[in-house]
């Protein structure tokens, strides 16, 4: 069973009932337990642009999370087998991202290892990757400050970094999870523009909130 979010373009993302169940159980306490599970077949990911890119991608949101320390799960993105949370079912893809479209699905088939290679203005963690498995349900933060804790403590996850021939077009995924009922993330389309990657212009992307 999965899960789907309403995305911002009307469209629709799906998480496995197995996360949601967890996510609810921990109620995204700082004392939440973690497992480390690495798939033993899983690669290097050493794109130098593609670390540009996410660089760029997490610098941006990190400020929304107000955390000492930018948490990155060590493992990238994969796409689900029956493409439920895919690409393609979340978003219209664009005729001149179709290029980058196609390389990011062939990079989002299997895990890849992230690499101490981002450029942050802010300190950043490798996370092994973790499935948040909890001690049992928790009543919601009730306060302000408790929110402001919470939000703090969560993780991204992230793809590598579609690109089209020519390197001016790029799409990367992006989610951040904090809990239950605690989250955002979306598919980023981008461009380069006079040697910088920045967000495409008049594109409906899929964003969600948790």
């Amino acid at each position: 069973m999965v899960y789907y979010f309403q995305t911002q373009t009307a469209m629709k993302i799906a998480l496995p009932s197995a996360l949601i169940a967890s996510l609810i159980l921990c109620g995204c306490s700082t004392h939440e337990r973690v497992q480390n599970h690495i798939p033993a077949n899983a690669g290097g990911y050493d794109d130098a642009e593609g670390y540009a890119v996410l660089s760029m991608l997490l610098g941006s949101a990190s400020q929304e999370t107000h955390a000492a320390t930018v948490r990155i799960n060590m493992v990238t993105h994969v796409e689900s087998v029956n493409g439920a949370h895919s690409l393609e079912e979340c978003m219209k893809i664009p005729e001149e991202f179709r290029d980058a479209a196609n390389d990011y699905e062939r990079l989002a088939g299997r895990a890849l290892v992230l690499r101490k290679k981002f450029t942050l203005r802010m300190p950043y963690e490798l996370a092994g990757e973790t499935r948040i498995t909890g001690t049992g349900v928790r009543q919601p933060p009730a306060t302000g400050t408790d929110n402001s804790k919470k939000i703090s403590t969560g993780t991204f996850y992230i793809s590598p970094v579609g690109f089209d021939a020519n390197h001016t077009h790029a799409i990367a995924y992006e989610n951040y999870l904090c809990g239950n009922l605690c989250g955002w993330g979306a598919y980023h389309l981008l461009v380069k523009n006079a040697g910088r990657w920045e967000e495409a212009k008049d594109v409906n992307a899929c964003t969600w909130h948790y």
